[in-house]
C-alpha cells in the first residue's frame, strides 16, 4: 500500500472525482447517509490517499488543521475516513488513522486530536488510543460522538 498527503490544490480532476466518487460510495451508497458531503472543507484539507500497487484507490481520510471543520475545539481533525468494502478487516482504517494523528500533531505541534465520530466506531477509535469526550449526537440523522487522542 503506497500513502500520498495531498493538499486541495494539487488534487487533478481524476483524482478528485475518484475520492469523492469513493467517499460516495461508502457513506451514501453502503452506509445510507444522506448528508451534505460537499460542506466547503475539501478545500482547506490536506486528503491522504491509500492506494494499491496497482494504482486503486482502497482508503480516504481527510486532514484538518485546528480552526478548520466542524469541531469548535480548535484542534486539528480528520474525518471522511472511509476504506473500500474489499480492503477492510486488514488493518488499512487503523493505519489511516494513525497516519492522520501523527501528521495532525506534527504539523499542529500540539498533543491533542479531535474528532466527531459515528458512534458504532467507538470500540475502533479507542483501540487506537481515543478517549470519548461526549454524549451521543445527532448530525444529520447519524447517531455521533466526540472523541480525544492524546500523544
Amino acid at each position: 500500500m503506497t500513502y500520498r498527503i495531498l493538499p486541495f490544490s494539487q488534487l487533478d480532476t481524476g483524482t478528485l472525482y475518484e475520492l469523492l466518487a469513493h467517499r460516495q460510495e461508502v457513506f451514501v451508497l453502503e452506509q445510507g447517509n444522506i448528508y451534505p458531503d460537499l460542506d466547503g472543507w475539501d478545500q482547506k484539507a490536506l486528503h491522504l490517499l491509500a492506494r494499491e500497487e496497482d494504482g486503486s484507490l482502497m482508503g480516504y481520510v481527510r486532514l484538518l488543521p485546528a480552526g478548520c471543520g466542524y469541531e469548535k475545539s480548535g484542534l486539528p481533525t480528520f474525518g471522511r475516513l472511509a476504506v473500500k468494502k474489499a480492503a477492510r478487516k486488514q488493518g488499512l482504517g487503523g493505519e489511516l488513522v494513525r497516519r492522520a494523528c501523527r501528521w495532525l500533531l506534527e504539523e499542529s505541534g500540539g498533543t491533542e486530536v479531535e474528532i466527531s465520530a459515528m458512534a458504532y466506531l467507538e470500540k475502533f477509535y479507542r483501540e487506537l488510543g481515543f478517549v470519548t469526550s461526549s454524549e451521543v449526537f445527532d448530525i444529520c440523522g447519524v447517531p455521533h460522538i466526540m472523541m480525544k487522542y492524546h500523544s
